[in-house]
């Protein structure tokens, strides 16, 4: 016998209504579904105008394939029903921002999940997942994703791939069975709310603290072997201490070794290999962990009145004797956040291993403005020089600056009621009782280009259509730490999607010939993850070189994921 068309249904069809709520409050609702088998009408589907559609708490058992024909469905709730899946048809609603099916029995989802490319928040939270499909990387405007209480026993590396891993922000995995965070969790390099708390996690890898935007992380209730750790986390120590301590004493990323035994003998890895001698195993699988290049260009002599270098002279040696330099060439800064994230990463560097400067200080300078030029690094009085700072408009001597400065953040103090400053405000102390301040600048014209450390000259700020940045790493403590914050600086801007237009390179020669394959193969396959980085000579007064940056003994990182390939 036929049922009678639902009165909710005739209603918004009758209305032309663009949204519709049903739910299992409703008694009589909840019984025609129990009728119906589990079944909603096959009018309901016929609703084409549709935009917003909730169906919760109907112990709704199964959705039609002619789901397909709400072509207009931004938003899709269908909480605590009995759905023990989602009909592949659904994929076909491109509309599709929000989908809500938490609460249910769900085992899978659609293997082409990826067509949503307009989904936006997907919550599969209290269902009986295990994996997500291949395609889920595919999901280029993915910013939450929800599997709560499922029955993951590996962590999802497909959120790891691009296009997904460049967009999601909230990843919430609590209560299920994790037992490892893969190192590519780095590649989540828009992640802010990372929840993992309940699982069998052991292990927190360094590469967790790779995902600059982190504001919220939560591991409790997991069996960390780091005892120190677990504390923190369970006593619900600050976010900044916790992600402190997994940067410093972390899991350092899994080595060659370590690598072959997680993909050869791990839960779903693969088959050991058979058959194949066991140095041409380690070879391939080395070969492919392969995913970023740097590439080492010498030093530029094209130049030969004035070679582009750093000089060094006496007075600074007192100072800030140590410093490194080099140039990274032919970025794209122009393109979404990329600037923005730049200057981002460096304020964590800055935090991070540059001990808030007191190590280290990061400066970076658009080459252009540095063309027939070389840079010296000297010290002089501060009532002696000027600089025009970032941001300000005119010049000012940099005993002026260091005392408005002071004034500024005096003035805050006592507004805010605090000890506490911030910006560059925080770094004034770092010059205390100086006499002589360090400084950089331009041989052309003496311009001052760089105080360290508290700014840089505004006239070689980069913006976002710099193409060759000049950096440089100035320190107090040694030049080893200069090395290792420029090794730092290049690794994480790779990792991080930061790569060299080398078509503009006028096809010079810079790639390592180390490699027994097809070199030229390597080059063209490589060009759209490769970082190139320049050669920068620092030289005392006298023209004797102090350091070379980067030289072969620089960036030796314990990644096998990073190439190096250096000048022949």
């Amino acid at each position: 016998m036929m049922s009678e068309p639902w009165p909710e249904i005739v209603q918004a069809s009758s209305e032309k209504r663009r949204e519709l709520v049903l739910k299992g409050t409703d008694a009589d609702l909840k019984q025609r579904v129990q009728d119906a088998d589990g079944l909603l009408p096959s009018e309901l589907y016929q609703l084409e105008l549709l935009n917003f559609l909730q169906i919760n708490s109907l112990a709704v058992r199964e959705l039609s394939n002619e789901v397909s024909s709400l072509k207009n469905l931004s938003q899709f709730f269908c909480r605590q029903n009995a759905l023990t899946s989602i009909p592949d048809e659904i994929t076909c609603i491109k509309t599709l921002k929000f989908l809500d099916m938490s609460e249910n029995a769900i085992t899978e989802l659609p293997e082409n999940i990826g067509q949503l490319m307009n989904l936006q928040t997907l919550n599969m939270a209290h269902n009986k997942l295990t994996c997500l499909p291949s395609s889920v990387c595919d999901l280029a405007s993915l910013a939450i994703l929800d599997v709560s209480q499922n029955n993951f026993e590996e962590f999802p590396d497909v959120l790891c791939k691009a296009p997904v891993c460049e967009r999601l922000a909230e990843f919430q995995a609590s209560h299920n069975n994790i037992d490892d965070v893969p190192d590519s969790v780095e590649n989540i390099v828009m992640l802010k709310v990372f929840d993992l708390s309940n699982n069998q996690i052991k292990e927190l890898g360094r590469s967790i603290a790779g995902c600059l935007k982190l504001k919220q992380v939560n591991f409790t209730s997991n069996p960390l072997k780091d005892k120190r750790l677990k504390k923190l986390i369970d006593q619900k120590n600050s976010q900044k201490s916790i992600m402190d301590y997994i940067r410093t004493k972390g899991r350092a990323k899994q080595n060659q070794n370590a690598t072959n035994e997680k993909t050869q003998q791990g839960k779903g890895g693969r088959k050991k290999l058979k058959g194949q001698k066991a140095h041409e195993a380690v070879a391939a699988e080395e070969e492919a962990l392969v995913k970023y290049f740097i590439d080492v260009l010498k030093v530029d002599t094209s130049d030969a009145e004035v070679p582009f270098r750093v000089i060094v002279e006496n007075e600074v040696k007192e100072i800030r004797p140590f410093i490194v330099a080099c140039i990274i060439k032919n970025l794209n800064l122009d393109q979404g956040d990329m600037f923005k994230n730049f200057i981002s990463l460096q304020t964590r560097i800055h935090d991070e291993i540059c001990g808030k400067r007191t190590i280290a200080t990061i400066a970076t300078h658009d080459m252009k403005h540095l063309r027939g030029s070389y840079v010296v690094y000297d010290a002089q009085e501060p009532d002696l020089f000027k600089i025009r700072p970032l941001g300000r408009k005119a010049e000012v001597t940099a005993l002026s600056l260091y005392q408005k400065l002071c004034k500024e953040a005096e003035d805050t103090r006592k507004e805010k009621k605090r000890n506490q400053v911030s910006g560059i405000h925080k770094y004034l102390t770092l010059l205390n009782g100086q006499e002589k301040f360090a400084l950089l600048r331009r041989s052309s014209d003496d311009c001052v280009i760089s105080l360290p450390p508290l700014t840089n000259c505004d006239a070689t700020k980069i913006s976002s259509e710099t193409s060759d940045v000049f950096v440089e790493i100035t320190g107090t403590k040694s030049l080893g730490a200069c090395k290792s914050v420029m090794d730092e600086l290049l690794k994480r801007m790779v990792e991080l999607g930061y790569y060299s237009d080398t078509q503009n390179d006028n096809g010079r020669d810079f790639f390592d010939d180390s490699s027994d394959e097809d070199e030229h193969t390597e080059v063209h396959a490589s060009k759209s993850r490769s970082l190139v980085v320049q050669q920068v000579k620092v030289e005392d007064g006298e023209g004797k070189m102090r350091v070379v940056y980067p030289s072969r003994t620089d960036m030796v990182f314990e990644t096998k994921e990073i190439k190096v390939r250096r000048p022949k």
